[in-house]
């Protein structure tokens, strides 16, 4: 896999340009393009082509005294390589105008040369203090050198930013020493030169300035491809030019020898040798782009300020004219990355990652050979564990034996698995096992696994995908750091590996001591390797050979201390770290046994200590911090940006009275502080750009302790990281500064200005930072392609909502990421799909719970189709989202943006989605040890829900929140119920021992235990049986027992057995009344006594004496003046107890013999559900009728069933499956079924408060819907069966559909619902709508004809004739035509039904024409015109060769026309008014002489022909030409739009078993260039399609009898219409109650037709 990393690391995708120039001379250029130009390029770079653009110009942020240091010019040096090698476009720049620039004094001198000139300058009289001044000798160089000495060491003052006057003074005096030095230098090595004491190219650092040496090195010897990627801007001035010409000239005539000559003339000299020598050669050969500009006029400041001033904007103009012509040609074949497919992200990722940390990799590891033996050893099947403490290298090992794989099995080709985890902290378990298993399924060109978020199926797919490893291509795992991944430990390690597969992990001593005394893992069991810390000799060696290669050393001394730290310490990070500080060394250094630290972490903090006095402490702890604080690392520019709005960095750099309008944090200091960090912040390629972070995870650690312990200031960074990457200060908007203006007035002394610092007042300065903007999707057009693109701002969808959850900003993580359509779509083509998910399932704290919850379980469902097609993402929530837009209405914006981005990509929308599916919200593990759920009780105060097991465990979940279970400690006692008293304030357990545990729920504590079987009764202690149940009325427990007639009212304040009822029989069940005065005890033989909790006083006692079945429920009604008692068989007694003393029997409802027992009941709405194994009956307790009553599936039985929401449906268990069933109560229709595969379900219940359906399966899980969204589901309309005929009217507000029954159902167009239905005698076999709507017309399978008024439903007609097998309408309503195959057929007149012709001649596939004159039909060979008002024929075309004509087609702008094909394979044009014909094209495709279908356009220019196949055959009529546009898919149905301008298909495809994969797809392609321009998957198998003539909406009917509605929006405006459409639909509500309309009693006539006649 190393060949996906290297080309990501290539692959870049910043622009970065070097600015090479004389900062001297071009201040007024640097300034107009770095405030004109750059902005507006980085975001023409951004928006265009997806990278980031930055110019380098380092000399900003430099001192202007400094800007001549060797230290500049190196990393400048540095900088300009990457620029080269790097840069996706120009990469170099050069601005050259009069001057040569500075030569800098060498920062490092031999000491031999250095000796060399001190001792000649002091032969030739020059005072050299100045130089021993600043130079001292250092030994540890090698060879030894003398050295610069800092400024700082010489002139304390120099960077003292509150002295004004020192500092000032001491950047005098350096200015002074600096050109004293630069003189010795000069004369000295001028007359070395001379004497050629030493070379030319010894004595160039003395004489070259920084401009030349960077544009040498960019240009000379450079390849042909870089140098096309440089710009070279000269501006001369004429009379300048001739003047130190004429100086030049001068000064040469004094010298021989151009090196010997004045240091200015030698400048001047070289600057005409770089400008008009070297640049215009190399433009000879390599096309290099140089610009020159003269500057012509006299000299007078004023006319030279004004062309400046207009040099500068043309160079503004060229520059970026030039600029972006580079960028185009350098990106235009390469588009941005419209998205990244996650699973291979993530390998790109960690073999980045496994590539940076072998490069980090300093020792030899010895073991090294302990893993090789390992991995090619035969017959091991253990995984291979490597355990040490931290810092000891294990990550580093990981990295470097990866890297060694190929090589070690170099005669086969392993899959080589890596993932480091130590830098991710915030990845579950769960999501790291699942991106091992899709990475392995793609090695292995297997199918991706499902999404799923049980990590034991998870475990069970990684453990399955281990064995597709094999001999030629073995799979090597190895996983880093798990000890690091919250919830992993080393369970999940398999116990025995396929023969060719090793599993190789890393994690410390701790978690794998744990994992063994756990007796997880056995020694035995799996291959071992302890990392210990290293010989300190070996480190010794290590630290001696990295000196070296930087030429450098200590001395003996120095020595003795590097030896006491290595005796305490030799991890390698410690070695790394001591390497870095001894690296800073001079040989008379005081190095002392303080010096060194003796741990990693006293390391890293004396580095940063180090860094704090060299760069400053404010810059330093914010960029650190930054990095630190940031989820993913951060780049360079972006570091650059985010420090330039931090306010604190800002005061570092300006101070407040001089402070410009536009800010932003120079370059070169962010540079220089990577520089220093070299090793420790390494940076990694990620999608193009270099993010920075840490590569040992202890520095974050020492950057938190020491930058991040202050929660204020951390939260102000984090804010500010959410600024950056919202894009709030971008476009120029200016983040106020805020400033402490003293008052005004003199102030004389201390006190004074202390009092006046008192009352400061804070005023606000609005400041540019140069922020770019931060949209979550750019837009951009190709012109090469001709097509847009949409590709996501990839940081933004990694960091912004991790940002805004950690600041606690929850408002705008809910509207700006969580409810944002397309910071969805952008994380989604960032390749973070399950971070979204995982993101939407975590966001507890966010508005709009429940409609984050259902985005997240919708994204689940089609986590497959997005990982491979981000771009169906607006397809996924139309179909998904918009049925239940209603459930959540907060959601309609985020559906709105959806449409509107699906208008970029896709020409069809969802209007109505048929979605017959629930997703189901959550599944979480309550228990493995099978016990049965006793109660599911909801707790509306908390928003919980209480599981009681029988096994002794209570659990509290929270489905809204979804945060892990709360277990109540029982100590293992046995629960037989569980009841939380009113107002939520006491939870009461039953046990199995009939004591009962009272618990404060507030704080899940246990209160006491009560035994209440115990009493004492006259003085003697009486014991009762077990515990048979209890109830809860207010705060008393009232309890019944097994076999026994006593009931005990418990009080949960006082703990005592307050009262005791004595009953006739053993009790049963308990109900209270509303009040609670009221206890009604339901007893065996059907008695129910009724008693007063209050004063145990026995009200009455009732029973029905011909029915003694026990009492299985008693409920009373919402006036209390009914009781309504159900027994056991399900027999219902209605009292009237309007006299509560004196009950009266009302009713008796008495149930077959051979019922069985009632299994539930539940009373809700006047509606009374009995559930029994055998069927479900549902009563109306008003008339007490049953109203439906429903049967399970053959050979299976009913387990449970209760009403759903809105109590028009049941949600029922059945026998032998894990999903629920939903039947809706009008129609008595399946219409959902709740799929589930963590086991049968055992016991369901409602949570009203959390509007959550809960189930307890039989594996131990709790499973969640949303009940909303079963009534919304239960609530669409569907017809009984399959959708076979689908009939629209103009008008476009209803339309018709036909399943083959006796039914036709009328539907709303706009809220799709079912409005009547049309009842006939018979299963209906055709039907026809006439052109109006106004009027239906049908036949049924007995022969009978009807005619149906469609608004008032009034059947006008019924005749009674014979089977017909055509039924057509003319065009203009007149007239029907009902073909028979063995009777005459008839033309007969709509309006009353008399017949107005016969037609003896039987036809087949028969059409009337558009004028409604005659009725084309094929007989035979031939096709015939019969006339409507006759019924003959008169006229008549047959094939000369006599073959068959297999297809026709009228044409409706051209009346008289007809299109047919011949099973000669040839297309005529037959002009029936005329008689005439021709043959307009010879097909060159080959049918049978059944055409699968022929459609033509109504002008007749376009036809399209099926045959079975993958392909659609276009024909263009005019030009003759025949297409074939290939599909992926098998089709199914098609259909040309009457403009001729697309087709419409259903495709069938099964590439995937994933519910949308393996679903039908809608599609459009677009005629004109053959492009399918539209995809939409259906997710249910379809039957039958129509496209509506007028407005190109498409219906789909299905088999379930669903209709889904769609609409072609490939034209301007589209997105109006379609959000005014939803609006309708989501916002309005539809009243309409269906009607029932049937057929008349009698027929109104009969036709009798003769067989004779038809014979003759």
């Amino acid at each position: 896999m190393d060949h996906i990393g290297d080309a990501a690391a290539a692959a870049s995708r910043c622009v970065q340009i070097f600015l090479c120039c004389n900062p001297e001379e071009t201040k007024m250029e640097r300034k107009a393009l770095r405030e004109k130009v750059y902005p507006k390029l980085r975001e023409y770079c951004r928006h265009k082509h997806g990278l980031e653009f930055q110019v380098i110009d380092a000399y900003m942020g430099v001192d202007p005294d400094d800007i001549h240091d060797f230290e500049v010019r190196k990393l400048r040096m540095k900088v300009l390589d990457e620029c080269l090698k790097f840069s996706a476009g120009p990469c170099f720049v050069a601005l050259i105008g009069e001057q040569y620039g500075n030569t800098g004094i060498p920062d490092e001198i031999k000491a031999d040369e250095f000796e060399m000139i001190l001792c000649r300058s002091q032969n030739e009289g020059l005072n050299t203090m100045v130089l021993e001044k600043w130079y001292y000798r250092d030994e540890n160089s090698v060879p030894a050198a003398y050295h610069l000495r800092s400024k700082a060491d010489v002139l304390p003052g120099y960077y003292n930013k509150t002295k004004g006057r020192a500092r000032e003074e001491a950047h005098e005096e350096w200015r002074d020493n600096f050109k004293e030095m630069n003189m010795i230098f000069s004369t000295i090595i001028k007359k070395f030169l001379q004497e050629e004491t030493i070379k030319p190219d010894q004595a160039q650092k003395y004489f070259t300035s920084a401009l030349e040496a960077e544009l040498q090195h960019a240009v000379i010897n450079q390849p042909l491809s870089t140098l096309q990627k440089c710009i070279c801007y000269v501006c001369k001035i004429p009379h300048l030019t001739r003047h130190l010409k004429k100086l030049l000239g001068v000064q040469k005539g004094q010298s021989d020898r151009a090196e010997l000559l004045p240091q200015d003339a030698l400048a001047y000299a070289n600057l005409l040798r770089l400008r008009d020598e070297i640049l215009p050669s190399l433009v000879a050969v390599s096309n290099l782009r140089v610009y020159t500009s003269i500057l012509l006029g006299d000299h007078k400041q004023d006319h030279t300020r004004h062309l400046k001033q207009e040099y500068i904007e043309g160079l503004c103009q060229q520059f970026s004219a030039d600029i972006v012509k580079l960028i185009d040609s350098s990106n235009n074949a390469q588009k941005p990355t419209v998205s990244v497919d996650g699973v291979e992200e993530e390998m790109i990722k960690h073999n980045v990652l496994c590539n940076l940390y072998a490069g980090l990799s300093d020792f030899e590891w010895k073991e090294m050979d302990q893993i090789k033996e390992y991995v090619v050893a035969k017959g091991l099947n253990t995984p291979f564990i490597i355990a040490g403490g931290p810092c000891t290298g294990k990550t580093v090992l990981l990295a470097t034996c990866a890297k060694q794989m190929c090589s070690w099995l170099n005669n086969n080709e392993p899959v080589v698995v890596s993932r480091f985890l130590s830098i991710d902290h915030s990845s579950c378990f769960r999501n790291v096992l699942a991106g091992l298993c899709h990475q392995i399924a793609r090695c292995y060109h297997k199918p991706l696994p499902i999404y799923s978020d049980d990590t034991e199926e998870l475990v069970k797919c990684f453990l399955n995908l281990l064995d597709l490893s094999c001999e030629q291509h073995p799979l090597i795992v190895m996983i880093d750091a798990v000890d690091q991944v919250s919830e992993a430990t080393l369970w999940w390690l398999p116990k025995s590996l396929p023969p060719f597969t090793r599993l190789i992990i890393s994690t410390t001593i701790k978690k794998y001591g744990i994992a063994q005394k756990n007796t997880l893992l056995q020694p035995n069991a799996a291959c071992f390797l302890e990392l210990k810390p290293r010989e300190r000799k070996e480190c010794n060696k290590i630290l001696t050979q990295h000196l070296l290669s930087s030429n450098r050393r200590v001395t003996s001394g120095q020595q003795i201390y590097v030896n006491m730290a290595l005796g305490q310490c030799t991890l390698p990070l410690f070695v790394k770290l001591l390497y870095n500080e001894v690296l800073c060394w001079t040989s008379h250094e005081d190095i002392n046994d303080q010096t060194l630290r003796r741990t990693v972490h006293d390391n890293i903090e004396r580095l940063l200590n180090r860094l704090e006095r060299k760069h400053g402490e404010g810059l330093v702890s914010r960029a650190l911090g930054y990095i630190t604080l940031a989820k993913s690392g951060l780049g360079e520019i972006e570091l650059l940006d985010i420090l330039s709005l931090d306010n604190y960095v800002i005061e570092d750099f300006w101070p407040q009275n001089d402070l410009p309008l536009s800010v932003k944090v120079p370059f070169y200091t962010l540079a220089r502080l990577q520089e220093d960090l070299r090793g420790f912040l390494v940076g990694r390629p990620h999608k193009g750009v270099k993010l920075l972070f840490w590569a040992n995870r202890h520095f974050p650690l020492v950057i938190g302790r020491r930058y991040l312990q202050n929660l204020d200031m951390v939260q102000q960074m984090h804010n500010v990281l959410v600024e950056y990457f919202s894009g709030r200060w971008s476009s120029g908007r200016g983040k106020p500064f805020p400033s402490t203006l003293l008052k005004q007035g003199l102030i004389k002394d201390q006190q004074i200005h202390q009092e006046s610092s008192e009352h400061r007042t804070l005023l606000e300065k609005y400041v540019d930072r140069q922020q770019p903007a931060q949209p979550w999707l750019f837009h951009f057009h190709s012109s090469l392609e001709g097509a847009g693109f949409v590709f996501p701002n990839f940081r933004k969808a990694e960091e912004l909502a991790y940002h805004l959850k950690i600041t606690g900003r929850l408002e705008e993580l809910h509207f700006n990421v969580l409810s944002s359509f397309t910071s969805h779509l952008a994380m989604v083509k960032a390749g973070h799909l399950v971070q979204l998910i995982t993101e939407l399932e975590e966001s507890v704290q966010t508005l709009n719970r429940r409609g984050i919850r259902f985005l997240a379980t919708v994204l689940k469902s089609a986590c497959c189709l997005l990982q491979k097609s981000p771009d169906q993402m607006s397809m996924v929530i139309q179909v998904r989202v918009l049925p239940f837009v209603g459930c959540f209405p907060q959601l309609f914006n985020f559906l709105m943006q959806a449409y509107k981005e699906g208008l970029q990509h896709c020409a069809i929308v969802v209007l109505h989605s048929p979605v017959t599916t629930v997703p189901r919200v959550d599944a979480i593990l309550c228990t493995s040890d099978f016990s049965v759920a006793t109660d599911i009780i909801e707790v509306q105060s908390a928003s919980l829900v209480l599981v009681t097991l029988e096994s002794g465990s209570v659990y509290a979940w929270n489905p809204e929140f979804q945060r892990p279970l709360k277990q109540i400690n029982t100590n293992g006692v046995k629960i037989s119920g569980a009841r939380i008293s009113e107002g939520d304030q006491f939870l009461v357990l039953a046990t199995g021992y009939s004591t009962i545990l009272v618990y404060n729920f507030c704080q899940l504590s246990l209160l006491y235990e009560a035994e209440v079987r115990r009493a004492l009764d006259d003085g003697m202690e009486k014991i009762l049986q077990l515990i048979s149940g209890f109830a809860l009325c207010r705060t008393n427990v009232v309890v019944w027992f097994e076999n026994s007639a006593v009931v005990r009212v418990f009080d949960l304040h006082s703990h005592h057995i307050i009262r005791e009822f004595n009953c006739q029989y053993v009790v049963q069940c308990i109900s209270f009344s509303t009040d609670g005065t009221y206890a009604l005890c339901g007893q065996l033989k059907n008695t129910v006594t009724i008693f007063n909790i209050h004063t145990d006083y026995q009200i009455a006692t009732v029973a029905c004496e011909l029915h003694e079945a026990p009492v299985y429920s008693i409920f009373l009604s919402a006036s209390s003046e009914e009781m309504y008692v159900i027994d056991k068989i399900g027999n219902k007694f209605i009292w009237d107890t309007e006299n509560l003393t004196e009950p009266i029997l009302q009713e008796s409802i008495i149930c077959s013999d051979n019922e069985d027992e009632l299994l539930n009941v539940e009373f809700s709405s006047h509606s009374l559900l009995l559930c029994k194994m055998s069927g479900i009956e549902l009563w109306d307790t008003l008339n007490w009728n049953m109203s439906d009553k429903f049967k399970p599936p053959k050979n299976q039985h009913f387990i449970q069933a209760i009403f759903s929401q809105d109590c028009h449906s049941i949600i029922a268990v059945i026998s032998d499956s894990e999903a629920l069933f939903v039947w809706k109560r009008e129609t008595g229709q399946c219409v959902l079924i709740l799929e589930n595969r963590f086991g049968t379900p055992l016991r369901l219940s409602k949570c009203f408060t959390q509007k959550s359906l809960v189930s307890f399966t039989s594996k131990g899980y709790l499973l969640s819907w949303d009940l909303d969204c079963i009534d919304k589901v239960a609530a669409l309309a569907q017809a009984e069966k399959p959708i076979q005929t689908i009939l629209f009217s103009k008008q476009g507000k209803y339309f018709y559909t036909s399943d083959g029954t006796n039914i036709i159902f009328k539907w709303s167009m706009i809220f799709c619902q079912i409005e009547a239905t049309f009842a006939h005698a018979d299963l209906v076999k055709h039907c026809a709508l006439t052109r109006t709507g106004t009027t239906l017309i049908t036949a049924d399978v007995s022969g009978g004809l009807y005619v149906w008024d469609t608004k008032t439903g009034q059947n006008l007609l019924w005749i009674k004739y014979t089977i017909v097998t055509q039924l057509l309408v003319t065009p203009n309503d007149h007239l029907v035509v009902s073909l028979c195959k063995d009777c005459i057929s008839k033309v007969w007149n709509l309006a009353n039904g008399h017949v107005v012709c016969n037609i003896h001649i039987p036809l087949k596939k028969a059409m009337i024409m558009p004028e409604s004159t005659f009725v084309l039909g094929l007989h035979h060979h031939c096709l015939l015109a019969v006339s409507l008002w006759s019924g003959g024929v008169v006229k008549r075309f047959e094939c000369i060769d006599k073959s068959d004509i297999v297809a026709f087609q009228t044409l409706k702008d051209y009346p008289d026309y007809v299109l047919l094909i011949t099973s000669s394979e040839c297309l005529y044009t037959w002009n029936v008014a005329e008689e005439t014909f021709c043959q307009q094209v010879q097909l060159p495709i080959k049918f049978s002489r059944q055409l699968d279908d022929f459609q033509v356009s109504d002008n007749g220019s376009i036809a399209i022909l099926s045959v079975i196949t993958k392909s659609i055959n276009v024909l263009d009529i005019l030009h003759g030409k025949l297409c074939v546009i290939n599909t992926e898919e098998a089709i199914f149905k098609q259909q040309l739009t009457r403009d001729g301008q697309y087709i419409i298909y259903i495709g069938l495809r099964d590439s995937c078993k994933c519910n949308f994969h393996s679903s039908p797809t809608l599609n459009i392609v677009r005629i004109t260039d053959g492009k399918n321009i539209g995809c939409c998957y259906l997710c249910k198998i379809p039957s039958s399609i129509l496209v509506c003539k007028y407005d190109l909406n498409i219906l789909v009917g299905f088999e379930d009898g669903s209709v889904g509605i769609y609409a072609v929006v490939d034209y301007p405006g589209a997105e109006n219409k379609i959000k005014s459409q939803l609006t309708e639909v989501t916002e309005g509500e539809y009243f309409s109650k269906r009607k029932d309309w049937w057929f008349k009693d009698m027929p109104d006539t009969v036709w009798a037709d003769s067989f004779n006649e038809y014979s003759q």
